[in-house]
């Protein structure tokens, strides 16, 4: 029997309607992690993805198995896939974030396709857009963490179901336990998607003896695959208390899910939300086929993607009263139905409504990127080390909230690897959770025993680095830390690393040589006490040539004054000039008796004839631009305003 040529028409025309939808998808789907990618990829990890890059950098197999089970409040798979991970792709933001950008196409796909089985492709389509352009799986999915993984399984379990449950075969059976236990081995909040499917299946599926005992036992299987994890996850938070910081389970929490998990703009996402509450699904989406496995006539449909997350946010309140865990970003999994659910509602509008909602929700998506949690200015941190950074430096941290993970990012960024026994932790308890590698040296308070520990600390150390976060911490806990230090060391250079909300205050000090003298005083208050220029005394037009002096105040100066490093010419005129204020403390702060270091670069000019040219330093008020008169060690006048140093020989 031939097809008719209109029969023929149609099946061509329903074709191409699937390539265009299938190519509209794809389109999305790369937008969406190309969004991601270009604002979030490169943004300094979190606390969690420092610990889990760090672990794939120091842990062989038996080590990460025994990591894991020390931190039994985490589920195995996450954890060993990102470890194994790290040692594939290695320890930058932007390679280890891929592995979560291939959980987001994944996602994307999976609910693109469970939109189209539940209604149709316009609906898939609009569901993968909806949720791929929430601001809240945008910022989450791009971390390395569990969560676009946590994200994918939820879509899965869904899809994955819902293909059985239609028609219940061994394949499908085998890939819904396989979501299973995927989704409870990358983050146990998955239990809860797993319990809002369980309590659904009898609200939403007619009573049939074989195919309710065949659902028992996928949910039996996938529960059983826990079963190793569950003794520790509860002895976690019913001996060692829940996450401090979890939200209680009360109405602000409520409020707060609601507000992070929505799409941009809100009003928008309640006006779908509201929608698709009121709006039939029979009269649209007729399936007649359907009406023996499922109750309710078409409505089934929007019951499984509503009820299953509003049972699983239940349970998740009820366990939460009991033990503290809720956090919104666990809550990621509700995110694929509710996207659905929102699809639904805009697929239902007229045609020119939806245009319009469609481009008020893809406006912000490009222009206003929010951010959940605030990012740690750990990149920055080592930018500001790394070029004077030497092996055998020491570190001094205080008042950052994650001093382990900043050592960490020590640990794998620079290069070689700082020594562990180089750093010293003030205001931090002497005991640590079990984590893959221990800090030597952490203390709470300036005791005795801890101040004379750290004198020996610092007795074979030339730079420290010394590292802060909350500045009320500093006399509290580090001024008698600091008073130690400051008796052989200078400041040398000083910055600040800038995060979203947190600042690190960055700081060098240099070991104050043995043999530093008077070489020449300026003024009544200073002294310069030695010099270095690490390059050496031949350079070469358009270079920079950087130079190394120190300085101690005979008395507290009382102004502000800054160096001037002169090259001259044959004729005493200057030919190149480095002026600024000292590159540590300003010389207003500058108390008698104490040294400083100051480090500066000059730049020969490019058109700089070659030759010798004498290379002079002087100090002058930064306010009144007055040079301060030079004297011998012996007190007597220079003659000039510029003491000579050496001679730099240009060379072509």
């Amino acid at each position: 029997m031939t097809d008719t040529p209109s029969l023929a028409v149609s099946r061509r025309s329903a074709g191409l309607a699937a390539a265009l939808a299938t190519l509209l998808a794809a389109a999305l789907i790369l937008g969406a992690v190309a969004l991601s990618t270009v604002r979030y990829h490169g943004r300094d990890y979190r606390a969690d993805e420092v610990n889990t890059v760090h672990a794939g950098v120091v842990l062989n197999a038996a080590e990460t198995v025994q990591w894991i089970a020390q931190q039994a409040s985490h589920p195995a798979g996450w954890r060993i896939l990102g470890v194994y991970w790290v040692k594939l792709v290695g320890v930058t933001e932007g390679a280890t974030r891929w592995l979560s950008a291939l959980c987001t196409m994944l996602t994307l796909a999976l609910v693109y396709r469970l939109g189209a089985d539940l209604f149709d492709r316009w609906t898939g389509l609009y569901a993968l857009f909806l949720l791929g352009t929430a601001p809240f799986f945008v910022f989450y999915t791009r971390e390395f963490r569990p969560y676009s993984l946590l994200a994918l399984t939820s879509a899965g379990l869904l899809l994955s179901f819902l293909c059985w449950v239609r028609r219940p075969t061994f394949a499908r059976a085998l890939l819904f336990v396989a979501f299973g236990v995927i989704a409870l081995q990358t983050h146990y909040f998955a239990a809860y998607i797993l319990a809002g499917q369980v309590i659904a299946f009898p609200l939403l599926v007619r009573w049939d003896r074989g195919r309710y005992l065949r659902a028992f036992g996928l949910f039996a299987a996938v529960a059983l695959s826990f079963a190793a994890w569950l003794l520790p996850v509860l002895h976690r938070f019913m001996f060692r208390g829940g996450k401090t910081y979890a939200a209680p389970s009360n109405w602000d929490t409520l409020a707060l899910i609601h507000d992070e998990l929505q799409i941009a703009p809100p009003a928008l996402g309640q006006l779908l939300l509201l929608v698709a509450l009121l709006l039939p699904v029979g009269a649209y989406y007729g399936r007649r086929d359907e009406r023996r496995v499922f109750r309710f006539g078409e409505e089934w449909r929007k019951g499984y993607v509503l009820l299953v997350p509003l049972f699983a946010l239940s349970l998740a309140f009820v366990a939460n009263a009991q033990m503290s865990s809720i956090t919104t970003r666990n809550l990621i999994g509700l995110l694929p139905p509710l996207a659905v659910l929102l699809a639904f509602a805009l697929r239902r509008l007229p045609w020119q409504a939806q245009i319009a909602l469609v481009a008020l929700i893809a406006l912000p998506v490009l222009t206003d990127f929010r951010a959940y949690r605030e990012s740690v200015p750990y990149k920055e941190t080592v930018a500001f080390i790394a070029p004077n950074y030497q092996p055998d430096d020491h570190f001094l941290v205080s008042g950052i909230k994650e001093p382990r993970e900043l050592a960490y990012y020590f640990f794998d960024r620079l290069e070689p690897r700082p020594q562990n026994g180089n750093m010293y932790f003030v205001g931090y308890l002497t005991k640590e959770l079990p984590q893959a590698e221990h800090l030597q040296h952490r203390v709470l308070a300036p005791e005795p025993a801890y101040l004379a520990e750290f004198a020996d600390f610092l007795a074979d150390a030339g730079r420290v680095w010394y590292i802060y976060g909350d500045e009320r911490l500093i006399l509290q806990n580090v001024g008698p830390f600091l008073d130690i230090l400051q008796e052989d060391f200078a400041l040398y250079r000083a910055g600040t690393a800038l995060g979203d909300r947190r600042t690190y205050y960055l700081r060098e000090y240099r070991r104050v040589p043995a043999g530093l003298h008077d070489l020449a005083r300026f003024g009544e208050a200073i002294s310069l006490q030695g010099w270095h220029l690490p390059d050496g005394v031949t350079v070469r037009a358009c270079q920079d040539v950087p130079f190394e002096s120190w300085w101690q105040a005979l008395t507290a100066p009382n102004a502000d004054l800054g160096i001037g490093l002169v090259l001259a010419d044959a004729n005493g005129q200057g030919v190149a000039r480095a002026d600024a204020e000292p590159s540590g403390p300003r010389t207003l702060d500058w108390e008698a008796g104490t040294y400083h270091l100051d480090g500066r670069t000059l730049t020969v000019p490019c058109d700089l004839p070659p030759g010798d040219y004498p290379l002079l330093i002087g100090l002058h008020d930064l306010v009144t631009a007055e040079a301060l008169p030079a004297f011998t060690p012996d007190g007597a006048p220079a003659g000039s305003n510029l003491h000579y140093l050496t001679t730099l020989t240009v060379t072509p």
